[in-house]
């Protein structure tokens, strides 16, 4: 039958509504008269007078509004409502309940509201109906608009009791839940009263209600409602500290500053600024006032001299004016010499710059001698088995190359920064033991464009992306996700296929924990398209809704609330922020992946799979809609990491092959245009090559070594430690290459390959023995990775070292047989032919034993060709010799030089002039005319002291005569370019380690000793340590996941978007242990913020610590089990706790869990749960349940699903808060026994958008739970999934003193051992010490952030430091005569190789890291060795000489010694005084036998004669 429609009403007075009377006793509203179309009742408009109350109405306000029944007298008094009124009221406010019952005041006070505005009998006289409609049920007239008027402070007081009440499960304030995020009682007013016809979706009032509509203005006929509520500290209603910070007891602590703030600061400068502005000030003018004075002395002093008639003479170059005679002197016998005259470097006092103590000199420190001697006897025994010692290295390299079987290359970043020891990682341990796992994270994030279309735009001047058509583009995407597969191998050994429903995290077991706002509509796309053509006037899940109700209406299709900070991103957290709708400009997608050891392999091949999809299907589908899609999996940091180490292999590669092409380069020379062909018996490319090779085998070693004792590698040490490596080793290398030419090239061979090695390697044992022990040192850091590093450094660097002084001596020994006999680099078994003076093509005759390590160039029988072996040159022969150079300063050929002062090429040379003259033998006739004699007895009784054999020499010609127009400068012309005859160099030669010696010792040297340049350089230096110290507090700890990256990785993108549009910080764990459930016990009491709980609980400290969000980095308050559980368990909520008495199939047996009436058995079957009741029928004493209730209901509370019915189930929200036990009957650890062994209380950090956020946002959580668990008594610790990677960063500044300082208080402890010179040893620590304080400084200006790879490489340019000073201090100690002197000698004898060693070498290899793809090898590699190669150059070619020539230690010549029968017998060397040496000096530029050199030999034939003969000499 067709429907009956209603009835119609009588006639009534159309104005009969108007509510005339506004008397107390008169209500304005009175009874229900109908209902909306969506079935809300709706009041009549009555302005009749209260009524008294029925048994009905008395018994339901007594239960409802007891407050009030009270005010009004109860039963005697008289009320406008009735009782169907009442039970609307009730309905209502308990959906209230579940938000405030943990606050009684609050939710008091919210009831009384609504039951003083509908049961008040003075109704009238506040509230004034305005207009009215006809209900749809029925057509009768009812309220459609109402004006309320309310006390000021009946509003505040209203307010103020619940705005700081917490919702635990959301961790959000449920002011946003109940008062739509109202800031004040008149904006929860008008929130609560507007009509739900004015918003979408309709939600709120089923009328208007206008509360205050005329302001601060009262109509004539109004009176507001006044009522005096309970605070939320009263004793009656007390809420917790977390709910009520204004509670007696509960005052809230100052906010702390935020960090930083606590540095001194002295106006608008730090008081660290202050002090070295002050110092430098005070240094300059300390500075100034020298200079005057030393000024104002030096003018006295030559105005004396004006005074006396002495006159100033010029000085020769490195000739000190102190000395005007030796000056004039040399000047006028080099004049009277002409072009042929020679003049080495003297110092002031006319002692040879580049003289040294002779060997076995006493002087010498003990260890010194011991290693002289030790060393001469290895490269003797080098030279002499070159192919026996190469095998011996190639069989360690080859044994420590057997740990690579054992080799592990560790690339996840938890093991690779922080140790298992270390809080961070027992954190992680205990957390992942109590819960499990924490999930691994993939994600989505989709954002608009400047282009995207949208009908609103965001405060950020985007469009705002919460539109129909992107929402379904999202459910396209989840589609595709949803279809994924990933192919891998099981447990089984069988290929597999998993898709996201099999790896992804189930905390219900079924549905996947997706984070989406596609979860509003349980991720149903059929699901959001038929709520979104429901009837504007229907209650639909649209997004406008969802957002308002996302934890009761459109809760997740896993049962949990999805906040929408979590899932949408962008929108402005300001006061400008409008509406989720109209400024969200993301959304953001997290799929929690099971991190369970048996789900890993599936998870990756989903992940990888994953990945590929968003790179290429998703990313079209975004950019089709004008959106942009940023994505990351968990493994996409590593397998960028690992992509980023091959994508720039090639530009390393190339490095590498850059320095071993410079090597080759300096180790070669370049012949003359006559003699082209030399150049492939000069390019010396395989010497290079074995160094090189001798590099990557101690590389190889290392790791084979460090593998072996069970140590695995990183890929920082694969790429750090061979340019460490290559750095120390080249330098070595071109030390022994140079100490091994500055020897007398008419010795054997073997003998010169003994004196190189006894020469140089004291000084490369120092700077090894340094390095070695600065690494092992940094092995005491408790970064892993930093450990292996300097574990594997010192490992290499000793293998490296050990290598240097046997292997590479031997393979430059067979080098310099390769040269001598003119073989082909490469190809030795090849000979180069060469033009003789003659300009015929010849070879070196090789037929008298080439193999003879001691076959000499000497006693040749005509030109290019050799006599028979001089067996002068046994031991014997060589100690005659020596003996005779020394009895002897005869006459000489012109144009000699001093053979301890001139710098050799790498092979023996013969004059031209000698050559031409036929002087191929010892016998021939002098360039002076007089006939050298055939034996070394001869030649020390004739006095011609081996006059073409000094020529031969071919040393460095200073003389510089006409060119003659040829087209090739001859070498007497151009620095650096050394003159050769027969024999194997023809003709001139240039190499760039002659040029480096020309320049050190003709430029460098002396423009390095004036008095100004050392007096700018000094200052220069003083300025950028002060700056550098200045910069270094301000460098920023932590490393940019953008720079670690390749700059062409999609994860740039997804980092980028999360700084932008990420609105919720990482989620804080706070776990507690060991909580006594007991009532008797006060452990709960100590957790919990509800009424009744400790005013300084942990609950409550959290809360108030999210009041400090810039100090303490937390966000909100705690989602707390303990509060939600209290209140789930409390009868205030009837529907939440609830048991079946009875036995009942579906509830199970009696004292069975009764689910709330709104979900199903009960929801569908309302019969069936009508005997249920709540499981307390009031709490005990005390306010807390007891043990047993606790253990038997605390599981119950983890099985209840919230719903809008009861709230407060704990299903979802802290399903993993409480340690499992299987074992135990209640399913949770410890519960049967009365204590829950670990809980966990769920907050979340501050949106952390930089480096720095995370490191104090660590710092920040572990000092609040130090703080609790010293206060509470009970253990508390903090645990994010973020931690583990940053607490690297809070010890950066201990790890960096322990890295830097330990190495450098041994490396002056190893120095002062070497050396026997404390102050020697203070210069170098000072030296480095300054060179890392400007490397800090300079980290600064390049923008290179402190952490574990900046510290690193902060080790191992320590490590090149000391090479860069060390060579120079030791030569310098070794050297005798001034300070100045000395410091000329240590430039010149190593200073050339410390340039071609380190810094050209290590320079051109940075250089070619500045074209590196990925960040951080240009910005941590690039700048940082580009930085370390300049200030190291500087400091040990510049900084240390200047320092060692007015403050270097003494020499060790000047050492006094006991007499001995030794030192007797070489005092000679030391007895022609200053006066001796003058004139030696100037017999020596008249053409004689150097005294230095004579006087050394004949040390060092004594030394050979005397005792074993062991004794031999340096140089």
């Amino acid at each position: 039958p067709p429907p009956v429609p209603p009835p119609v009403p009588p006639p009534v007075d159309p104005r009969s509504w108007v509510t005339k009377t506004h008397e107390p006793g008169y209500c304005a509203l009175y009874d229900i008269c109908g209902h909306r179309k969506d079935g809300d009742v709706l009041p009549c408009p009555n302005n009749t007078k209260a009524q008294p109350p029925s048994d009905v109405l008395a018994k339901k306000l007594q239960a409802t509004c007891p407050s009030l029944w009270s005010e009004q007298g109860g039963a005697a008094g008289h009320y406008c409502c009735t009782p169907q009124q009442v039970d609307k009221l009730a309905t209502d406010t308990s959906k209230v309940a579940p938000f405030t019952v943990g606050c009684p005041a609050c939710l008091h006070n919210f009831i009384q509201l609504w039951c003083v505005l509908t049961c008040s009998p003075d109704q009238a006289t506040f509230l004034n109906v305005t207009s009215v409609q006809l209900a749809a049920d029925n057509n009768v007239t009812a309220v459609q608009q109402v004006d309320i008027w309310m006390n000021q402070d009946f509003t505040d007081d209203l307010y103020n009791s619940c705005k700081d009440v917490k919702y635990g499960a959301a961790n959000l304030p449920a002011m946003n839940f109940i008062g739509g995020g109202a800031k004040n009682g008149q904006e929860w007013l008008e929130f609560l009263g507007e009509v739900k016809d004015k918003r979408r979706p309709p939600v709120g009032s089923p009328f208007q209600q206008n509360f205050n509509p005329t302001g601060n203005v009262t109509p004539p006929d109004i009176k507001p409602a006044v009522e005096n509520l309970p605070s939320c500290g009263d004793s009656l209603f007390m809420c917790s500290c977390a709910d009520c910070p204004v509670a007696p007891g509960c005052a809230v602590p100052p906010p702390a500053p935020p960090p930083g703030d606590h540095r001194c600061m002295a106006g608008a400068i730090t008081c660290w600024d202050l002090t070295l502005i002050l110092t430098y000030i005070g240094l300059v003018a300390g500075c100034g006032a020298y200079a005057w004075h030393f000024r104002r002395r030096q003018q006295e002093g030559l105005q004396l001299e004006q005074n006396l008639g002495l006159e100033a003479e010029e000085p020769l170059l490195g000739m000190s004016a102190e000395d005007p005679t030796i000056g004039s002197s040399v000047a006028a016998t080099a004049a009277s010499n002409g072009a042929a005259g020679e003049v080495d470097i003297y110092d002031g006092d006319g002692i040879n710059a580049e003289s040294e103590p002779l060997p076995g000199d006493v002087h010498y420190p003990w260890l010194e001698r011991k290693m002289q001697q030790a060393y001469t006897q290895l490269g003797e025994f080098c030279a002499q088995r070159p192919m026996h010692v190469t095998l011996a290295g190639v069989v360690l390299i080859g044994f420590c190359l057997l740990g690579l079987t054992r080799f592990q290359l560790e690339t996840n970043p938890e093991h690779l920064w922080v140790g298992p020891s270390s809080r961070a990682a027992q954190d992680k341990a205990n957390y992942e033991a109590s819960f499990g796992p924490f999930y691994r994270v993939s994600q989505l994030i989709l954002s608009t464009t400047l282009q995207s279309q949208s009908k609103y735009i965001s405060t950020s001047g985007l469009p705002a992306i919460v539109t129909d058509d992107n929402i379904l583009l999202l459910f396209q995407m989840q589609a595709k996700v949803d279809a994924l597969r990933g192919a891998y191998t099981n447990s089984t050994s069988q290929n597999a296929e998993a898709a996201l429903t099999d790896v992804c995290f189930k905390p219900f077991g079924t549905a996947c924990a997706t984070q989406s706002v596609l979860q509003y509509w349980h991720m149903d796309r059929a699901l959001y398209e038929s709520e979104q053509k429901k009837s504007p006037y229907a209650v639909k899940l649209s997004p406008d809704y969802c957002f308002g109700h996302w934890a009761t209406q459109c809760r997740s299709a896993f049962e949990a609330p999805i906040d929408p900070h979590v899932v949408l991103g962008g929108f402005s957290t300001g006061p400008d922020f409008r509406n989720y709708s109209a400024d969200t400009t993301a959304f953001v997608v997290t799929y929690p992946i099971d991190s369970s050891p048996a789900n890993r392999a599936a998870a990756l091949a989903w992940e990888e799979a994953f990945v590929q999809l968003a790179k290429t299907e998703l990313s079209s589908m975004a950019a089709a809609a004008k959106l942009s899609l940023a994505f990351q999996a968990e493994r996409s940091v590593e397998d960028e990491l690992k992509r980023e180490s091959y994508a720039d292999a090639s530009v390393v590669a190339i490095s590498y092959l850059v320095m071993l092409g410079y090597i080759a380069l300096a180790l070669a020379a370049l012949p003359p245009p006559q003699q082209l062909l030399q150049v492939f018996v000069l390019s010396r490319a395989s010497l290079g090559a074995g160094g090189v090779l001798i590099v990557a085998s101690s590389v190889a070693g290392s790791l084979g070594l460090c593998s072996m004792f069970g140590m695995w590698s990183t890929l920082i040490i694969m790429e750090v430690i061979p340019f460490l490596v290559l750095a120390v080793g080249v330098d070595n290398m071109f030390v022994l290459a140079h100490a091994l030419a500055r020897q007398d090239p008419t010795l054997p061979l073997v003998t010169r390959a003994g004196l190189a090695l006894g020469s140089a390697g004291p000084s490369i044992t120092l700077a090894a023995s340094c390095e070695v022990l600065a690494f092992g040192l940094g092995s005491l850091t408790p970064m892993p990775a930093v450990r292996n590093f300097s574990l594997c450094a010192a490992t290499a660097v000793l293998l490296d070292f050990i290598l240097q002084v046997t292997v590479f001596m031997a393979l430059l020994v067979l080098d310099s047989k390769r040269l001598q006999q003119s073989r082909l680099d490469c190809l030795p078994c090849i000979r180069v032919p060469y033009r003789d003076a003659t300009g015929q093509w010849v070879y070196d005759d090789v037929s008298e034993d080439p193999e003879d390590e001691e076959s000499t160039l000497l006693g040749s029988s005509g030109p290019g060709g050799h006599g028979p072996r001089n067996d002068g040159w046994s031991l014997a022969g060589v100690t005659s010799r020596l003996k005779g150079l020394a009895g002897s300063r005869g006459n000489q050929g012109s144009g000699t030089a001093d053979p301890g002062e001139m710098y050799y090429a790498p092979q023996q040379e013969l004059s031209p002039t000698a050559a031409a003259e036929g002087s191929g033998s010892v016998g021939a006739t002098a360039t002076n005319g007089s006939t050298a004699p055939e034996t070394s007895q001869e030649i020390g009784a004739s006095g011609t002291t081996m006059g073409s054999a000094a020529a031969a020499t071919g040393g460095r010609a200073r003389d510089r005569p006409s060119n003659g127009g040829s087209m090739f400068t001859p070498a007497a012309a151009i620095p650096g370019v050394t003159k050769s005859g027969p024999g194997l160099l023809h003709g001139d030669k240039l190499s760039l380690q002659a040029l480096l010696q020309a320049y050190m010792e003709r430029v460098h040297a002396p423009l390095l000793m004036n008095p100004l340049v050392q007096l700018v350089v000094v200052a220069v230096f003083i300025t950028g340590l002060f700056v550098a110290a200045a910069l270094i507090p301000r460098l920023s700890v932590g490393l940019d996941q953008a720079v670690a990256l390749p700059r062409d990785s999609y994860l740039q993108t997804y980092y980028r978007d999360v700084m932008s549009y990420l609105r919720v910080g990482p989620p804080l764990f706070l776990v507690v242990e060991g909580v006594n459930v007991s009532a008797a016990a006060p452990d709960i009491n100590k957790l919990c913020s509800v009424a009744g709980c400790n005013q300084d609980s942990l609950s409550v400290r959290v809360s108030e610590a999210a009041l400090s969000p810039a100090s303490t980095y937390i966000a909100s308050p705690a989602a707390s089990w303990v509060d939600d559980f209290l209140s789930w368990i409390n009868p205030s909520l009837p529907k939440c706790c609830r048991l079946n008495p009875d036995d009942s199939p579906q509830l199970g047996p009696p004292g069975s869990r009764c689910p709330p009436p709104d979900q199903p058995p009960c929801s569908t079957n309302a019969s069936l749960c009508a005997a249920c009741q709540s499981c307390l029928s009031e709490l005990p004493v005390g306010g807390r349940p007891h043990a047993a209730q606790v253990s038997k209901f605390l599981p119950w509370f983890l099985e209840s699903v919230p719903s809008e019915g009861c709230a407060k189930g704990g299903a979802g929200a802290y399903n993993s808060a409480l340690q499992k036990d299987n074992n135990d009957p209640t399913g949770i650890a410890g519960l049967s026994q009365g204590m829950i062994t670990a809980s966990a209380f769920r907050t979340y950090h501050t949106a952390l958008n930089r480096q720095h956020d995370f490191i104090a946002a660590l710092s920040a959580a572990r000092s609040f739970t130090e703080q609790a668990s010293r206060n509470l008594g009970i253990r508390v610790y903090p645990y994010s999934v973020f931690h583990i990677f940053f607490e690297q960063y809070l010890n950066t500044r201990r790890d960096a003193a322990l890295l830097v300082g330990l190495p450098l208080l041994a490396i002056f402890s190893i120095c002062w051992l070497f050396t026997s010179s404390l102050w020697g040893s203070v210069i170098l620590l000072v030296m480095l010490l300054s060179l890392m304080i400007q490397l800090a400084g300079a980290m600064y200006m390049a923008g290179i952030e402190v952490n574990a790879v900046s510290l690193v490489n902060l080790a191992m340019a320590l490590g090149i430091a000391v090479e860069f000073c060390a060579h120079i201090l030791h030569s310098f100690c070794v050297s005798h005569g001034s300070r100045v002197a000395r410091a000329k000698a240590a430039l010149v004898k190593m200073g050339a190789p410390v340039t071609s060693g380190i810094t050209l070498t290590k320079f051109a290899g940075v250089v070619v890291l500045a074209f590196a793809r990925t960040q951080i090898f240009e910005v941590y590699y690039f700048r940082l060795y580009l930085a370390l190669v300049i200030l190291g150059a500087a400091h040990g070619l510049v900084l240390l000489p200047v320092v060692l020539s007015r403050i270097g230690p003494p020499s060790w010549s000047d050492r006094k010694v006991a007499a001995s029968p030794t030192s007797m017998e070489l005092e000679p060397s030391r007895s022609l005084g200053v006066q001796g040496e003058q004139t030696i000096a100037r017999e020596d530029a008249a053409g004689r036998l150097p005294a230095v050199a004579a006087t050394g030999m004949a040390a060092t034939a004594a030394a050979l004669t005397s005792g074993s003969g062991q004794q031999q000499i340096i140089d």
